[in-house]
């Protein structure tokens, strides 16, 4: 009797406890609508990679830490103070930059014009000639074009660009009396008379070279630009046509330099570029600097 009094008792008091633990349990807890939870938020920027941020529960009126009204990240509040927590400026102006900042270019910048000579002067053995390098303009022609280069952003928003690159170009100088032939004398360039007036009789010359150019655009339709020419012959002769005779010449520079300047809308602009170094070499007799000017084509 005794021990079930005992059982009875012991069972009572377990009983009790466990009740109590319980109401002690469900008075502690809040309600749901009340409850801070650990909060996992997962966005993907425009700009960046997905990121995977926790907000951890704090129940310091001190400190708090919330997500901001924008989307770049989270604001942790110190005493009525605001921290911003994400990206710094400068890391997203850099990933900007590097988007893109440099590139290639294949066949571009093409251009199509004129080449007439300035400055043309006969040294002493040429001076009892007739002045043989008077030039026919409109069938003077200049072509050229950047068979590949390589440019580079120079700001954030896209509006300069530096570009590097190889050019080719091929001028004709028309001649403007069709019986006389440019020939080579030792190291002179002289007038030699044909048999016949040819229907044509030209000098060509063509260059490899590389060019620097700077352009900005100040929007997104019209394009400025400023360039410098470093050229180097390839080749040079004199042509005529009917009869048909080409003849490899000498006393043409080997290297040149020369500046440049174009504005475009869009696709297609204009070019001029001079040449103040002399076309001819100072042994050849002659002197002249070179004007090219005409149609550009950019891509």
């Amino acid at each position: 009797m005794k021990n079930l009094v005992s059982y009875s008792l012991a069972f009572a008091a377990a009983v009790l406890f466990s009740v109590a633990a319980h109401a002690q349990i469900y008075i502690n807890t809040p309600d749901k609508a009340e409850q801070r939870t650990a909060t996992t938020v997962v966005r993907t920027d425009e700009k960046s990679i997905d990121t995977l941020r926790r907000i951890d529960p704090s129940d310091s009126e001190t400190v708090r830490l919330h997500e901001t009204d924008g989307k770049d990240g989270l604001l942790l509040e110190v005493n009525g103070l605001g921290l911003k927590l994400g990206r710094s400026y400068e890391s997203k102006t850099w990933d900007e930059l590097r988007k893109s900042r440099f590139g290639l270019t294949f066949a571009s910048d093409i251009e199509l014009g004129f080449t007439t000579l300035t400055g043309v002067t006969y040294d002493h053995p040429h001076e009892a000639l007739p002045d043989f390098l008077d030039q026919t303009l409109g069938s003077s022609f200049h072509f050229g074009f950047t068979p590949i280069g390589i440019w580079m952003r120079l700001d954030r928003k896209g509006r300069s660009h530096l570009q590097l690159g190889m050019n080719y170009s091929v001028d004709n100088i028309r001649l403007t009396n069709p019986a006389l032939a440019v020939r080579n004398d030792g190291q002179l360039l002289v007038p030699i008379a044909l048999d016949e007036p040819a229907k044509k009789s030209k000098l060509r010359y063509t260059s490899l070279g590389i060019d620097l150019r700077y352009e900005w655009t100040p929007n997104n339709k019209l394009y400025l630009g400023l360039s410098t020419h470093y050229d180097f012959l390839m080749n040079a002769c004199s042509i005529t046509k009917k009869p048909k005779e080409k003849t490899d010449l000498s006393g043409f520079s080997t290297f040149r330099f020369g500046v440049g300047a174009s504005v475009s809308y869009r696709f297609l602009g204009l070019f001029v570029r001079y040449s103040p170094t002399s076309l001819f070499k100072s042994s050849s007799g002659l002197r002249a600097q070179t004007l090219s000017y005409g149609v550009t084509i950019g891509f």
